[in-house]
């Protein structure tokens, strides 16, 4: 019985340190004060297992087409190039101001599947600043964008240009 006592006093202690902590003011919240490694990592877990958890349920489509990513691009273009860039895209300065700073997706979009992907781009992510646009957008224009991304990693500045033009030429370039 003791110890079960002793470890609900500790973990009302831990809980009533952190509120007090919470309420200090002490932790700074500016964007400009980078997070520690431990911060940094324990956000970055948390998010990678909540979204991996709630996406195990979406079925994706198998593959893509590039119809799909033509219409994904302008999407993306629009929506997402300004905070992530793009090949030959520079970061907005809105989109340089974030903290944790929102990753160049020619880099990591292959460290995410489908279904995560598609959970993200629709569902936002709490305290990073990206958005959801499952409350704007259909799921079929949610798997355009995720189709776009996935062509990123490989994509040059120059093949990003010419989806530009193409756009532009097509009349598809909106703004949002």
């Amino acid at each position: 019985m003791k110890p079960l006592i002793g470890a609900i006093l500790a973990l009302a202690v831990v809980l009533l340190g952190g509120f007090l902590f919470g309420m200090s003011g002490v932790f700074n919240v500016a964007a400009t004060d980078p997070h520690s490694d431990f911060a940094r990592w324990m956000m970055h877990t948390t998010m990678r297992r909540s979204v991996a958890m709630r996406a195990s349920g979406i079925t994706a489509p198998e593959t893509f087409t590039d119809a799909q990513a033509r219409s994904g691009f302008d999407e993306f273009s629009a929506m997402c190039a300004g905070c992530h860039g793009a090949p030959g895209k520079m970061r907005s300065m809105a989109g340089k101001g974030l903290n944790p700073r929102a990753p160049d997706l020619a880099i990591v979009a292959n460290d995410w599947d489908n279904r995560s992907l598609f959970w993200i781009v629709k569902n936002g992510v709490k305290m990073t600043g990206m958005p959801a646009f499952g409350p704007t957008h259909d799921d079929k224009t949610v798997w355009d964008i995720v189709a776009f991304v996935r062509q990123l990693p490989d994509m040059t500045s120059e093949q990003y240009a010419r989806f530009e033009e193409e756009n532009v030429a097509s009349g598809h370039a909106h703004e949002h």
